[in-house]
């Protein structure tokens, strides 16, 4: 902390100053501590917000900072939550680079529907979620696979992923996955992501983008940023109770080469990394 505030005595009036931001823990109020003394030294601060739940820390006492500042948001949400409080309110949608810029892209062709379950393990993450559709799964006997790959964060989750692969012969652990490369090789071998976090638990999962980068639709529990992928026909909502996924799976088996083209193309013109870094010089610099 105390490297970071001295960096700020560097900081001329001319400047510009770009701060991502966090309303969770302590460390909120480490930036607010950077934001205060950026906007006594400079006229354009602008900060960028990953988390939600910034507008509940706004307070009589800190509201003068934010409305000096530009803020940059992921989602409508937080978009609707922090307008009013800023000087100016950018939503700019998560993006990754293409990690398939000089490689090409293996579509899987063949055999029974292939599923991949990509989080660190946890109830938050949707553990519990997976063992309930793994079991609708075995009832209705539905041909798919499901490859969980991720970091178990508990010995309780342990437990559960021992359950779920001693009960589930269609079901597979393959562990923590060690680098980038191992990522993308494991989604290219699966034909969908399904994503089951708790309702609206994620700002806007990194993993979406990975999985559409790689031409993988997503079967996703609702979350904020799911709406406007689905209205792109690239993913599909489930249910609370799960009891939607067999048809979802049938949909998707019934067009799944055109969404998987679809996904990629969807990545390309939404969530590229090039277009997102446009936008952000573009509201750095000029808003």
């Amino acid at each position: 902390i105390f490297k970071i505030l001295a960096s700020l005595f560097k900081i001329r009036k001319k400047d510009l100053v770009y701060l991502n931001f966090t309303p969770k823990g302590f460390a909120f109020y480490r930036d607010l501590l950077v934001l205060m003394v950026c906007c006594f030294k400079v006229s354009n601060v602008t900060i960028h917000v990953h988390a939600n739940g910034l507008e509940d820390k706004i307070k009589g006492y800190n509201k003068w900072l934010f409305a000096k500042t530009k803020i940059i948001v992921i989602n409508e949400a937080q978009n609707k939550a922090l307008s009013g409080f800023a000087q100016h309110c950018f939503l700019l949608p998560n993006a990754l680079p293409d990690y398939y810029d000089s490689r090409t892209i293996k579509y899987r062709e063949a055999g029974e529907i292939s599923l991949i379950f990509l989080s660190n393990i946890s109830k938050e993450k949707g553990i519990y979620r997976l063992e309930k559709l793994a079991k609708i799964v075995q009832e209705r006997d539905i041909k798919c696979i499901i490859n969980v790959f991720g970091g178990i964060l508990s010995e309780q989750d342990k437990k559960v992923v021992d359950k779920l692969k001693a009960q589930f012969t269609f079901l597979t652990y393959h562990g923590a996955l060690k680098n980038e490369q191992e990522k993308f090789e494991a989604l290219q071998l699966n034909d969908a992501l399904i994503f089951l976090s708790d309702e609206n638990y994620e700002v806007s999962p990194l993993v979406y983008i990975e999985a559409l980068m790689s031409g993988l639709p997503v079967f996703t529990t609702k979350q904020v940023v799911a709406k406007s992928m689905f209205e792109k026909n690239v993913a599909f909502i489930l249910n609370k109770d799960l009891d939607n996924f067999e048809d979802i799976l049938n949909n998707f088996i019934t067009n799944k080469k055109e969404l998987k083209v679809k996904a990629r193309d969807t990545y390309l013109n939404t969530y590229s990394f090039t277009t997102y870094m446009n936008e952000l010089k573009n509201i750095l610099l000029n808003a």
